[in-house]
């Protein structure tokens, strides 16, 4: 199987990298596996609200069909990240979170033409702080899918699944 590594130099801030190494099998199909039903809602509300809207309206909508498909999410989720070994006052408001007994889900919803790096650092900066399982970055204003990445947090390295 190809691997590749993408590093990504911020000039102010530090290098992060980016794998595309493969998990083992197990990781993977299991990240694949807690993410499923929420990218399952994902293609829903694209599907019958299709591109062109604001953010809001289809995080609203995704909110709303994560609950009636019996899923755990909390809209405009606030995370106070701890920094040397305690919790910050100032906090991070993720768009939404599912949670899942295998583990959270962080949901970054956008609505533009394509995503750039900007995009994707708020979302790795999101797995960062809150360690939880997976993020999906969704894009829903693209035609005729949405652009949907999914990422995983583990031994300080953000990776593409």
């Amino acid at each position: 199987m190809l691997s590749f590594k993408i590093v990504v130099y911020l000039p102010s801030l530090m290098n992060i990298s980016i794998e595309r190494t493969p998990l083992d099998e197990a990781t993977r199909q299991a990240l694949i596996e807690l993410t499923y039903p929420v990218i399952h809602s994902m293609h829903f509300v694209h599907k019958n609200l299709g591109p062109g809207l604001p953010e809001y309206i289809y995080q609203e909508a995704l909110y709303k069909h994560l609950q009636s498909s019996g899923l755990e999410a909390v809209k405009e989720y606030k995370h106070h990240p701890v920094f040397c070994g305690e919790r910050l006052e100032s906090f991070v408001r993720m768009d939404l979170i599912v949670r899942l007994p295998q583990g959270n889900v962080i949901i970054e919803c956008k609505s533009i033409a394509a995503l750039s790096e900007k995009e994707r650092f708020q979302t790795f900066g999101y797995l960062r702080a809150t360690e939880f399982s997976a993020a999906l970055l969704v894009n829903f204003g693209t035609w005729p899918k949405a652009q949907i990445e999914r990422y995983c947090f583990s031994d300080g390295l953000i990776r593409a699944f």
